[in-house]
């Protein structure tokens, strides 16, 4: 941390953290988990979903720099990101319900308007909540503790939705009859979604401070196609994180369905993940100590590599049923631990690149760069998910069946652990050379601050 720069207070880390909780339903694993439930318990089809999550991804990516966009040039007593907290906030109530309680004729049409809904909401919210940590803290270490209280509230919160069902469905309580993902469940859990974001939304709205807001020369939507052609630090992040996403959603999506069909442990779905999350919030403080020895992206890559390295050794466990469930858990839980810095980190380096970027162009575009990338991640999220349920259907694999035959059971194979494992190690090998470092970031931050002084003395 530099000398000039404030530790954010605890209070204040607290609050911007506290919209995670309840963000927690509308980012992985509970877009998969949606994917799967849908194929399982409504008229959905495998292919129609595939279908649906390319299209709706198409249809979120227009409206997803225009928020960026739209966030960076709003003018308000309360900052540029506030207001469209709270919008999203609202619009989430609808979404929540749409998503998570279907009815029970519900199709492909149905899931189209569910996902599209899941995903406007999440883009309104997403895009400013994690722009407006780059306004907190300009400064590349306390960006890294935003970021990192931010991911420390999204595993929490997805560990206390993922065990829900497992405490309503246990014999002293009653309410759920499994910890299966099932109607019930899902409704349950949407209506969680419904009284906590107002809630957590409205904690971060007025607890924390608007921060330093930047702002630069006056730019148009047209020249968001910039950022690609004259930001060399974004196209290799950018690159790598689409491609990670899409190995992380082909193993979300079908995570459910190996558990369930392929090993037999159909049941314990819910524990597996649950298990495994708690292991990235574990993890949180490893990687932030090793990002300040070794920087953000070498922490990020190394783990990336070693992530595809070790997924196929899911296959080494029998099964049907005969695998050590205890055994295969702490295996998750490791492999699971290691994809930690991709959640954590993109925030933080997408802050230093807007730096990078309002040093070289003199533009303050920090929310249209967000926007991007919550385009294009959950982008790459749509591709995987679609790639996953597109080979299930080429393989002929049907997840309600328990009589696939041994090709369409290798094609499920190659969906859920090959093309992970092939994401997540090229993604890895192009953050390895990614440019902005600690030290580099410090000099940006500082010619910036040099220019903001200038242009206060020539307006003076």
């Amino acid at each position: 941390m530099s000398k000039t720069a404030q530790r954010v207070p605890f209070g204040q880390l607290a609050a911007y953290a506290a919209p995670g909780f309840s963000l927690a339903l509308l980012i992985s694993p509970f877009p998969a988990l949606l994917m799967a439930f849908y194929a399982k318990h409504t008229d959905a089809t495998t292919a129609g979903i595939a279908t649906v999550i390319l299209f709706a991804r198409i249809f979120n990516g227009v409206i997803d720099p225009p928020i960026g966009f739209l966030s960076d040039k709003t003018h308000s007593r309360w900052g540029p990101r506030k207001p469209w907290l709270v919008a999203g906030a609202l619009f989430s109530l609808f979404a929540f319900w749409v998503a998570y309680m279907p009815p029970a004729n519900a199709g492909n049409a149905y899931f189209a308007l569910a996902i599209v809904s899941f995903y406007i909401a999440h883009s309104v919210i997403d895009t400013p909540y994690r722009t407006w940590s780059g306004e907190i803290s300009t400064d590349y270490a306390q960006r890294s503790r935003l970021a990192g209280a931010t991911t420390l509230a999204l595993l929490i919160g997805g560990v206390g939705f993922l065990a829900v069902p497992e405490i309503l469905s246990m014999p002293a309580i009653g309410i759920l009859d499994s910890a299966e993902l099932d109607r019930d469940a899902m409704a349950i859990l949407g209506w969680i979604g419904i009284a906590m974001m107002p809630v957590c939304i409205g904690i971060a709205v007025f607890a924390v401070p608007v921060g330093t807001v930047t702002r630069g020369e006056a730019y148009h939507l047209a020249e968001m196609r910039t950022i690609f052609t004259r930001n060399g630090p974004f196209r290799r992040f950018i690159s790598a994180d689409f491609i990670s996403q899409v190995g992380w959603a082909a193993s979300y999506a079908l995570m459910a369905i190996l558990l369930d069909n392929y090993f037999g442990f159909g049941d314990r779905v819910v524990m597996f993940l649950l298990v495994a999350t708690a292991a990235q919030v574990a993890a949180i403080p490893i990687c932030t100590r090793l990002a300040a020895r070794f920087s953000k992206h070498k922490v990020y890559a190394w783990c990336q590599i070693l992530n595809g390295v070790l997924l196929p050794g899911y296959l080494l466990f029998p099964p049907g049923g005969q695998a050590d469930f205890g055994l295969m858990l702490a295996y998750g839980a490791f492999v699971s631990a290691l994809g930690t810095p991709n959640m954590m980190f993109p925030q933080a380096l997408t802050s230093d690149i807007a730096d990078y970027d309002t040093l070289r162009s003199g533009q303050a575009r920090a929310g249209t760069y967000f926007s991007m990338r919550t385009f294009l991640a959950p982008a790459g999220g749509a591709v995987g998910g679609a790639l996953g349920f597109y080979t299930l259907s080429l393989f002929s694999y049907d997840p309600a069946s328990n009589a696939n035959s041994a090709l369409a059971t290798h094609g499920m194979l190659a969906a859920a652990i090959g093309l992970p494992m092939i994401a997540f190690v090229v993604s890895g090998l192009l953050m390895l050379s990614y440019p902005i470092t600690a030290s580099r970031h410090a000099f940006i931050r500082k010619r910036i601050e040099g220019r903001r002084r200038e242009d206060r003395s020539l307006t003076a």
